[in-house]
């Protein structure tokens, strides 16, 4: 009988052997003929309606998933970042569509014990404590100190807080706050612009936009 562990390596090593015979077919064909004879193994169909923040006139949201293959960037190790699970992180978890995995389950969950224990230390969860500041601020009027805070998160270093602040300025929808998120949905760059802050702000400016239309029906 087969333990648990010689389990997990046969369906990693069939997972690694579909990922590349995609890889495969996909050099010999356009993926969208691939797509046409129907689903493949190893491919998951996208629900583009829950990717719909993500739509440029550029294409990049995805009409389907395929396994993919990855180095794990911390042990080196050979894994496959499934089409299932490209899904959940999508279109559940609503992971940017231009992130990819970098890391196996083992040593994500290692990264994630050594973050929780650093957290546990005494001042160690700054940018926890700012988050939390900031997000009571969205159900307070917009008053002066609020606003400052608010713009100061906007220039901070963590990408998180920047997003927060931008989840702030929907909650409280006022005419300058909408302006302000309405420009940065417009100054979203298209084409292989590398410019992410930008694209994700705008995405985090458009999604907040949304959430206040539906709050107003």
């Amino acid at each position: 009988m087969k333990s648990n562990k010689q389990r997990r390596a046969e369906i990693k090593a069939h997972r690694l052997e579909r990922a590349a015979a995609l890889k495969v077919q996909l050099r010999a064909q356009d993926a969208r003929q691939l797509s046409a004879g129907g689903l493949v193994p190893g491919m998951v169909m996208a629900d583009k309606s829950r990717l719909a923040h993500y739509n440029t006139t550029f294409g990049e949201v995805p009409d389907f998933y395929l396994d993919q293959a990855f180095t794990c960037r911390d042990c080196r190790a050979q894994e496959v970042w499934t089409a299932k699970q490209q899904k959940w992180w999508h279109e559940v978890a609503q992971g940017s569509v231009y992130s990819h995995a970098v890391r196996c389950r083992a040593c994500r969950h290692a990264r994630r014990a050594l973050r929780d224990a650093a957290l546990r230390n005494e001042g160690a969860n700054l940018l926890g404590e700012e988050v939390g500041r900031l997000r009571a601020l969205a159900m307070q009027k917009p008053g002066a100190d609020a606003l400052a805070q608010v713009e100061a998160a906007l220039q901070s270093k963590w990408r998180s807080l920047r997003v927060v602040a931008i989840e702030v300025m929907g909650c409280w929808g006022g005419a300058e706050q909408i302006a302000q998120l309405e420009a940065m949905v417009a100054a979203r760059p298209g084409g292989q612009n590398h410019r992410v802050w930008e694209r994700e702000a705008a995405d985090a400016a458009a999604k907040a936009l949304r959430r206040l239309v539906e709050l107003r029906q």
